[in-house]
């Protein structure tokens, strides 16, 4: 099921959060060479194109998707949280994201709060290698970077399993969650 973070009436769009983590994947990975490489540019990430490939394809039937609005998702400087962010990229055309930490923490959506972000998962994200830890909730991606020179190239921030907004998350962690959103038009 999905939470409903806004209704635009004048365009009849719903905006969508998944109301659990639905499964656990690395923002971004890349074991080609003998040396693995990772990254935590959205644009070029490996969860985005998990999110608007593999995930939309299973996760919806084509009358479903049909209904999916692809959005200009912002990945500013000023969606990640920071005043400054050598880390960010341009805006993204999507029908899947992740949320950015702007998005997490804006009070018109609900989720000023941290209890407000806690989630909890779905037994195929634990299948999957999501991390569960002794308390209530678990851990997932947001689609900002990081904005540390020194580690600038392979964190990205997500959400504690306490509801926090973390600031260093390798992006090749593999046992951190994926709650999708999207925009949809009834």
């Amino acid at each position: 099921s999905w939470v409903v973070l806004d209704e635009n009436t004048k365009d009849g769009t719903t905006f969508l959060l998944a109301d659990i983590i639905l499964d656990s994947q690395n923002f971004d990975y890349n074991g080609i060479s003998s040396t693995p490489t990772y990254n935590n540019d959205y644009s070029e990430s490996y969860i985005r194109k998990w999110l608007n490939e593999t995930f939309l394809n299973t996760a919806f039937e084509a009358d479903e998707q049909k209904k999916i609005v692809t959005t200009s998702v912002d990945n500013s400087v000023m969606s990640t949280g920071y005043q400054v962010n050598p880390n960010a990229c341009g805006k993204t055309s999507d029908k899947i994201f992740l949320l950015s930490y702007s998005e997490a923490v804006n009070d018109q959506y609900g989720l000023e709060l941290s209890d407000s972000r806690i989630k909890q998962s779905s037994d195929y994200a634990k299948s999957q290698g999501l991390y569960v830890g002794a308390d209530s909730g678990n851990s997932w991606w947001l689609r900002s970077p990081a904005p540390d020179p020194i580690v600038a190239n392979f964190t990205v921030r997500g959400v504690t399993n306490k509801g926090d907004v973390a600031s260093y998350i390798n992006a090749n962690y593999t046992y951190r969650g994926v709650v999708p959103a999207l925009y949809v038009k009834l």
